[in-house]
């Protein structure tokens, strides 16, 4: 069994200020505002900060060897001492000016590093208000669909209408994992999942607006047909043959139930009941094989599937999306339509929201958002204990060169205090932004 990953697993080594230099990689035991840097371990790279290092006043510092691309300077000899002697008084001013004024461009890049960051954590907000505001409105359609399925068709269509509003062409769109909190309060994250993933990879399929509003459509009401099945055989993730035949109606039942409604578009009807088509023709309800099956339902078929195994019943089977992706392209790709899952995987990125990584100065983060503008550098949300979880730091790393994404983690990998800062989401729950909102 692979040993968890530690934020201390790797050697340190305390020296003294006056043996820093460039090239050492160090970690800084303070508390974020107690020093300039944007994070608390980093490789020095300029003798700037060598003397910003030093001027924090600490007696040793520690530096990892195995990080370091150079050795300490050799510790300076112990002084002879000397009385001491008289400083002309306009020395003392100089130095005190140099001083004052490093101290005040400290200040000055650390307030903007906060500002920077809470510009992040308000477009986070921001996303979430929207989220939480699209599931409100699809509780109150589900909730309302068989008293007054025209009304509640209408919020639908004005919800899936607003999304695709939001898509201009000239808005490169980000990817925003939602906060655990707000998708454990609405029993409809499957739904607006499955709505949001097939909407974004229409768009990234360039379907016109009229058609993805279809999309949407279908996708909102794609397991309207569950309301006829029992919970008992819903919940139970080890059904029997009857059980399984039992559930597999839910396709059927949901297009009976869209003809009694009336008023749902036939091209969304096609979703609701071919969602669970694939490509290989074993899928159902009619093992419908290739271009037979609908280019709609073969849209929402990847979306349903990719949010199936990153939120299954039992969440400790859960995958990591970037396992999620993989298991889709490797193991399954005869299932599924072979553009729209490349277009999809290139739409989540190479890190996936949701995805934890390792930094590559040292540090562990959960991937929050995903910019389409630059797939390599997302938004992380950074393990760092000296900061309360519930402000914890979440840095764009487009903004931020000379940090780089170094391997993607399991949480096995990681060691509990630090599952517990980042928590991993036990249900993944994506919402959209443009990338200036």
């Amino acid at each position: 069994m692979q040993n968890p990953i530690s934020t201390n697993r790797e050697e340190e080594v305390y020296i003294d200020p006056a043996c820093l230099r460039p090239g050492l990689f160090v970690r800084l035991n303070l508390g974020w505002v107690s020093h300039p840097f944007l994070f608390n371990q980093f490789r020095i790279s300029s003798e700037a900060q060598v003397r910003q290092i030093q001027a924090l006043g600490l007696a040793r510092i520690a530096y990892l060897p195995g990080r370091s691309i150079a050795t300490p300077l050799a510790a300076p000899q112990a002084p002879v001492e000397q009385p001491p002697a008289a400083m002309p008084e306009t020395a003392t001013d100089a130095s005190g000016t140099a001083q004052a004024a490093d101290t005040a461009h400290d200040a000055n890049e650390k307030s903007a590093q906060a500002q920077r960051i809470a510009e992040q954590r308000a477009r986070i907000n921001r996303c979430e208000r929207r989220y939480t505001e699209a599931a409100g409105q699809i509780r109150s359609v589900m909730n309302a669909l068989f008293g007054s399925s025209e009304k509640s068709v209408a919020t639908a269509r004005a919800l899936v209408g607003s999304i695709v509003d939001g898509f201009t062409d000239s808005g490169e769109l980000v990817i925003h994992l939602m906060n655990e909190k707000i998708s454990d309060e609405t029993a409809y994250f499957h739904v607006l999942n499955v709505m949001i993933l097939s909407l974004l990879l229409g768009r990234e399929l360039k379907l016109p607006p009229e058609v993805l509003r279809l999309l949407g459509e279908g996708a909102l009401f794609h397991d309207i047909g569950k309301s006829r099945i029992p919970d008992a055989v819903l919940r139970n993730d080890a059904r029997n043959r009857h059980e399984e035949e039992f559930f597999r109606l839910h396709t059927l039942y949901g297009r009976e139930i869209a003809r009694e409604l009336g008023n749902i578009a036939p091209a969304a009807c096609d979703v609701i009941e071919s969602h669970h088509e694939t490509m290989d023709g074993k899928g159902y309800p009619r093992n419908l094989k290739g271009t037979d099956i609908p280019l709609l339902a073969r849209i929402v078929a990847i979306a349903n599937r990719y949010d199936n195994l990153c939120n299954p019943l039992l969440t400790q089977t859960a995958m990591t999306p970037a396992e999620a992706l993989t298991h889709m392209f490797r193991d399954e790709a005869s299932a599924w339509d072979k553009v729209m899952l490349q277009h999809f995987i290139r739409l989540l990125g190479v890190y996936p929201p949701g995805s934890l990584v390792q930094l590559s100065n040292g540090n562990t983060a959960l991937v929050v958002a995903v910019d389409h503008a630059d797939l390599l550098r997302p938004s992380v949300m950074i393990y760092d204990p000296s900061i309360p979880k519930s402000e914890a730091l979440v840095i764009d790393l487009s903004e931020e060169p000379d940090v780089q994404i170094d391997l993607v983690l399991k949480p096995r990998d990681l060691e509990r205090p630090v599952l517990d800062y980042l928590a991993p989401r036990r249900r993944m729950s994506y919402f959209h932004s443009t990338r200036r909102q």
